[in-house]
């Protein structure tokens, strides 16, 4: 029931008998949810730990502790929590036990108190090790929120990315939440990176319901996780990744966790040798390893992809692929909005609003990128703190998102559609819907 189909969708019908590249589109597609009740329930085992240090005194500890007493209240009696708080001095304010009540958690919450400096791998490590002698039939995942810098304890980005994907290996995950205008956004996107995870920020605590929602309603739809692709190119054809891509030492790619109904994907570059005109050409072939909730090894083989050689001109005069069109012009963005970011990080005010005035150009056909660049530019004029942020966390999130099998064209911010909010396409990661 949780076998999914693997894709290669290339971006032009055939390939040019001169040579050259073609993008290709893999494609990684999982099967509709079932009708409730016919499949296994997977419990959920979550660390939630919470800065505590003193930059979060006031409404961003309070709402942040709202947060976590509501995915309190989003849990089974069958699903396991713990919280722990960490300033300097890291605490485990709820151990690791079933979720008989919402209102325990609140009660243990209502003592926390802001105040102090930051280990914020101390803290994580604590989640973690709450995590620890877990089955494969559970979701574990350690949830970190934090508004600073790492400033007390071990605080070396490598070092920590190392710790992330041991526990990753062992089964737990990691989902980073960056809070407010400090937080270091290089470290916590890492870190949900080695450890399999999400990675959301909020410049108000306000802000963070929403990464609560997607992140829980992500969990509550996983089909699959730990999806490794191999790729196989035919000869005379080079295969390179285009994108923020996550390689294994095996030479492997890892996917994001793929949830029911929805997409993941990884755009590739062909580099193709010359081919004789009408001569049938095979390119590429690719093979998925995933693992079910369960525990359980699906395997899954997209066909050899074989496109025929046409001369330049009939090749340049084919029509592109519209999805793999739009998906290309998202990776190219997110590229280009890196370059973006490191004029705004050295203060070159002119150099970027050029920049943005020759992305607007280039873009202008793609509402999606068009409304992001509106939102860039005003966030600009206000914050290039926060511009810088929204930029990262964009990138990564174009690169790295799932899709819905059969995307519609974006028409409008998608933020309070009534679609699965881990499928949302939004003009600004960092905003969210708003609890009514």
């Amino acid at each position: 029931m949780t076998q999914p189909t693997l894709l290669l969708s290339p971006v032009k019908s055939a390939i040019s008998a001169q040579g050259g590249t073609l993008e290709v589109m893999l494609r990684v597609q999982a099967p509709d949810q079932p009708v409730e009740g016919k499949t296994k329930t997977i419990h959920k085992r979550l660390a939630l730990v919470v800065d505590r240090s003193g930059s979060m005194d006031g409404q961003p500890l309070t709402e942040a502790l709202r947060c976590v007493a509501h995915i309190a209240s989003c849990m089974t009696p069958q699903d396991q929590m713990s919280v722990v708080v960490y300033d300097d001095d890291v605490n485990v304010l709820v151990p690791m036990a079933p979720v008989k009540s919402a209102d325990a958690i609140r009660h243990a919450l209502a003592g926390v108190e802001s105040g102090g400096s930051t280990d914020l791998f101390g803290g994580w490590e604590a989640g973690a090790r709450q995590l620890e002698g877990g089955v494969d039939t559970s979701i574990s995942r350690v949830i970190l929120l934090s508004d600073g810098q790492a400033n007390h304890g071990l605080c070396d980005q490598a070092e920590i990315e190392k710790h992330c994907r041991s526990w990753l290996a062992k089964g737990v995950s990691t989902t980073t939440v960056g809070l407010g205008h400090g937080f270091n956004e290089d470290l916590m996107i890492a870190m949900a990176r080695a450890g399999g995870g999400q990675q959301y920020y909020g410049q108000k605590a306000e802000d963070l319901y929403d990464s609560f929602d997607e992140e829980f309603s992500l969990l509550k739809a996983l089909c699959l996780r730990q999806l490794d692709i191999k790729l196989i190119a035919a000869p005379g054809v080079i295969i390179e990744t285009v994108g923020l891509v996550q390689q294994n030492p095996d030479g492997s790619y890892r996917l994001s966790d793929l949830a029911w109904g929805a997409e993941a994907w990884l755009m590739l570059r062909l580099h193709i040798s010359p081919s004789a005109a009408g001569d049938n050409r095979d390119l590429l072939a690719a093979s998925l390893q995933a693992q079910t909730l369960d525990g359980q090894t699906v395997k899954a083989h997209a066909a050899m992809l074989c496109l025929p050689a046409v001369e330049l001109s009939a090749f340049a005069a084919l029509p592109m692929d519209e999805a793999v069109e739009r998906r290309l012009q998202e990776l190219e963005f997110a590229q280009a909005s890196e370059t973006l970011r490191q004029l705004v990080q050295r203060g070159d005010t002119r150099a970027a609003h050029a920049m943005m005035a020759a992305l607007d150009k280039r873009f202008a056909q793609n509402p999606w990128l068009r409304d992001k660049l509106v939102r860039l530019r005003t966030l600009a004029n206000e914050d290039t703190q926060m511009m810088s942020k929204e930029i990262r966390f964009s990138a990564m999130r174009m690169s790295n998102r799932l899709t819905q099998k059969s995307e519609v064209a974006y028409a409008c911010d998608e933020t309070n559609l009534s679609i699965p909010a881990f499928l949302r396409k939004k003009v600004e990661e960092g905003k969210g819907r708003r609890q009514k």
